[in-house]
């Protein structure tokens, strides 16, 4: 082994000039790809191949100088699990330009990008491999604070920011705090609409909505608490199709973006490494695919996974018998910071999630209200199973928003991420509860084959589907055997 070189003129009159000189160095590996790119595309391949190997050269020497002064550890084992985190964050963020270039119209640009965002998460899995490898096993080190590069996503552990990011050169202020938990967005459809009749006109006389149409989406969470990742709720089934859109329809689901397991992927996440699944409810839009993770637990109430007739040794009825959370009654702590709670009404098996992040709480609601809208106005849809229950889990959402400081993540409305994105705190304004009519009495209970909507969970007991689900007003076709 040859003799370290590392540091060797730190705190030396050489190092600023050493420093300098790696920098220079750097910007020259650029300088250099980008006229071999350029070269090529005029098609002068013999200059292109000296740029390249030009700018490999002014790599070896930006290596070198920044070694002399230190630059990195020379332990540089935790360092570069720093590195392999940041890999990982660079696709997800890579992806998202290129979507941004290729909605301006740079075709090629975009294509390239999404290669580029593939090879960043190669990076972090070839890193990884050499970590389990080479890295020392070490105890766990006392909780400090992480900061995260707002840049490249690379991590930071400590009391304050580094001086610059090591990987992208940011400054300090480029860094922001990190908590331990890291809530996304699964994003599967996006720039449908729902009928404002549909969103708020739960139990309330026909016609006392004054109609609008309200964007509409869907999109599912998963939650990165640092330790192991948890999904609530797993989207429409990978070969689902949406209903046609007529002009009787209540809700749509716009544009598909991807299936659940691609969109998880989209994040960074694999489905081996999900250990937990929380279900709201039981709607196929919420437990689509259930299926694509074997190997996690899945969470779900008692009276839902009884409904759905769910079986199986991954599959944890849960009964909530961690007491009240809040001013919610029954809860269920599933992870430090992430509570599961009972909250019937839409369906009598109905739960939510509330992360508790930092300063922050989200809520991830599933369809207690369909629009935030709905929350705002103080309102139901018109999809429920039990009106009263409904009406209560709802005031007690509301009182919850009120008394803490909460980032509410709907389901059916890009509201949901957007509001994820901007980190937005929900304010509620005062609203009385709106008059309700009488809830219509149940049914004769009936027997032969039920059928579900797909849309809205509807379940109609007959030979055959009803021509229009009552509910929501979707077609026939919506309707699948249960």
């Amino acid at each position: 082994m040859s003799e370290s070189i590392h540091g060797l003129v730190k705190g030396t009159e050489l190092e600023p000039i050493m420093a300098a000189l790696a920098q220079g160095e750097a910007n020259g590996v650029m300088m250099y790809y980008a006229l071999a790119r350029l070269a090529k595309e005029q098609g002068l391949d013999d200059a292109a191949q000296v740029f390249i190997e030009s700018a490999n050269q002014e790599a070896v020497h930006a290596g070198f100088y920044a070694t002399l002064v230190g630059k990195y550890p020379k332990d540089f084992w935790q360092f570069v699990a720093g590195v392999a985190k940041a890999e990982y964050s660079g696709k997800a963020n890579v992806k998202a330009l290129a979507d941004k270039v290729r909605a301006a119209g740079l075709t090629t640009a975009a294509d390239e990008m999404e290669i580029f965002a593939e090879q960043e998460w190669h990076h972090g899995v070839v890193i990884d491999e050499l970590l389990k490898k080479y890295a020392p096993r070490t105890s766990e080190a006392p909780a400090q604070k992480k900061w995260v590069c707002s840049i490249c996503g690379y991590e930071h552990t400590g009391d304050t920011p580094p001086e610059a990011c090591p990987v992208c050169g940011q400054p300090a202020s480029a860094f922001k705090l990190k908590s331990a938990i890291k809530i996304s967005a699964v994003k599967l459809y996006d720039g449908g609409y729902m009928m404002k009749s549909f969103a708020c006109g739960g139990g309330l006389p026909e016609g006392s909505i004054k109609e609008a149409k309200l964007r509409s989406s869907l999109q599912n969470y998963v939650i990165d608490t640092g330790k192991e990742i948890i999904l609530v709720d797993t989207g429409v089934p990978a070969e689902f199709e949406p209903p046609a859109v007529t002009d009787k329809s209540v809700i749509t689901f716009g544009d598909k973006i991807a299936d659940y397991v691609d969109a998880l992927k989209n994040l960074g996440y694999d489905p081996a490494q999900v250990s937990k699944i929380l279900i709201t409810h039981k709607h196929p839009d919420h437990t689509g695919e259930l299926r694509s993770f074997p190997n996690a637990k899945i969470y779900i109430s008692r009276i839902e996974a009884d409904d759905m007739g769910l079986t199986g040794d991954n599959v944890v009825r849960v009964d909530f018998t961690d007491g009240a959370y809040k001013n919610f009654a029954k809860s269920q702590k599933i992870a430090d910071g992430v509570w599961y709670i009972f909250a019937p009404g839409h369906t009598k098996g109905n739960s939510i999630v509330i992360v508790e992040a930092g300063d922050k709480f989200y809520m991830i609601h599933g369809d207690v209200t369909y629009s935030d809208e709905a929350l705002l106005e103080n309102k139901l849809s018109v999809v429920f199973e039990d009106l009263p229950a409904a009406r209560d889990t709802l005031s007690k959402v509301r009182a919850f928003i009120k008394a803490n400081p909460t980032v509410y993540l709907s389901t059916h409305t890009p509201l949901g991420y957007e509001n994820l994105a901007a980190q937005r705190i929900m304010t509620l304004p005062d609203v009385e509860e709106a008059p309700a009519v009488e809830e219509q009495a149940e049914a004769t209970k009936a027997t032969g084959t039920v059928w579900v909507c797909s849309i809205c969970g509807y379940e109609h007991i007959g030979d055959e589907p009803p021509e229009v689900c009552p509910r929501c007003k979707q077609p026939k076709s919506a309707f699948h055997k249960k």
